[in-house]
């Protein structure tokens, strides 16, 4: 089918002849062939779609494809007079090539849009469904695609058969996103239970350019039961945005639904890692930490998460958030440390390595690997008021004693070295 390279409909009040007719104008260029159509009134053509039935009183029509015209134009009696002409030849109506001529011109009209719920109806008359599925292809304009696609998705007698290839035909033939996103949420949620169908509509989606469009046709999928493999399609084709904001939004939705799970999750923590805005990602960060159980499992993608957030304060932020409730037993205590030791400077640090001594440390291991990371401040004067504060918390333990001093002779300063020794007493 040839593309349309330009399309204008100009409705509203415009002097085209010399009886000063008002009425619209329709003009289309594929590179081929120049269609102009200017027209008053209401226009039905035959039962057959090969000539004109009625005009509106006083109302016309004016059709022009390259050299061929037709002109016609209804009385206040309702008598149709017509001038036909093709290269400059005038051609009489009732003649064989008059004939012809109309029923093209009839045809051009029809395919960009002209008695369009009417000739919907013929359609449906004769061969329901199908025949009206058939008649897709052959139409040029994305509004009147639309009108018959809506159609066929609003029948209830439509077969998952039928449904699958509008759906498929929404993606390929549709070239507005408008359109393409208002009939792809109009399909009923019923029919997200049949995985072809599904498949076809993420599909249908992801040729949708605009990414707000898009997005809109993703939350309207969010509502819905999905399957893994579905949210897998989700997550997929949101990621094939470039808007961080609509990513967003749609992530959001998706984790403030009642049956967000577990084993969502890791999708989810892979989107929002894709995701360049820090402000975005940590609203996301966060909704997951009120909706997820705190599982070691969890508090460890969560870490990996975060070290993927750019600006130092908010990773700070959301590591506070994280040890908040408690540190799970079976969590990276390794890997807690590694992402604090790479935060920000030694006030940065300090702070946060004196929030999670104050937590629920179980074991000697991880009382070493605290004390390994504040001998890793540069500050002397930070690290020995850190050490100090520790020292009457950590287990006296010979192996925590160890690292403890070996932390203590990290220190330049002898008085600072002193008074972090003692603590230790």
């Amino acid at each position: 089918m040839k593309k349309i390279k330009l399309i204008i409909l100009v409705f509203g009040l415009a002097l085209f002849t010399a009886s000063c007719h008002r009425g619209n104008v329709m003009i289309m260029n594929d590179g081929e062939n120049e269609l102009s159509i200017s027209y008053s009134g209401e226009i039905k053509f035959n039962d057959d779609e090969t000539g004109i039935q009625s005009i509106t009183p006083d109302g016309y029509l004016h059709y022009k494809k390259n050299d061929r015209k037709l002109n016609a134009e209804c009385d206040y009696h309702g008598q149709i007079k017509y001038e036909l002409s093709d290269n400059g030849r005038n051609i009489d109506l009732n003649s064989e090539d008059g004939k012809k001529i109309l029923a093209i011109a009839v045809r051009d009209m029809i395919n960009v849009g002209f008695d369009a719920k009417g000739r919907l109806q013929r359609i449906y008359a004769k061969g329901g469904n199908h025949a009206i599925l058939n008649e897709i292809e052959n139409l040029k304009s994305d509004y009147v695609k639309a009108m018959y696609m809506d159609f066929l998705i609003s029948s209830d007698s439509i077969s998952q058969n039928d449904l699958k290839l509008v759906i498929k035909k929404v993606g390929s033939e549709i070239g507005s996103d408008f359109d393409k996103g208002n009939l792809l949420r109009n399909i009923p949620a019923k029919y997200f239970q049949d995985s072809v169908i599904s498949e076809n509509w993420f599909e249908s989606v992801r040729s949708i350019g605009s990414d707000f469009e898009k997005s809109n046709a993703l939350k309207y999928a969010v509502k819905q039961q999905l399957s893994n493999e579905q949210v897998n399609n989700l997550i997929d084709v949101e990621e094939s945005m470039g808007s961080d904001f609509e990513k967003s939004n749609v992530l959001k939705e998706f984790i403030g639904k009642s049956s967000f799970n577990d084993s969502y999750l890791n999708k989810t923590m892979d989107a929002i890692n894709n995701i360049g805005s820090d402000f975005e990602k940590v609203n996301l960060l966060q909704l997951v930490m009120q909706k997820e159980k705190q599982t070691g499992a969890n508090f460890d993608r969560m870490l990996d998460a975060t070290e993927h957030v750019g600006s130092e304060f908010d990773k700070q932020n959301l590591i506070r958030e994280l040890i908040a409730p408690g540190i799970p037993a079976d969590a990276s205590f390794d890997k807690l440390m590694s992402v604090i030791n790479h935060v920000g400077g030694d006030f940065d640090k300090v702070n946060l390595i004196k929030e999670v001594a104050g937590k629920n440390i179980q074991s000697e291991q991880q009382w070493i690997s605290i004390i390994n990371s504040t001998a890793e401040i540069g500050s002397d004067f930070d690290k020995s008021n850190l050490l100090v504060a520790i020292a009457p918390t950590m287990p006296k333990s010979d192996n925590v004693k160890t690292a403890y001093t070996k932390a203590a002779k990290t220190i330049n300063s002898e008085q600072d070295y002193g008074r972090v020794m003692k603590a230790m007493d």
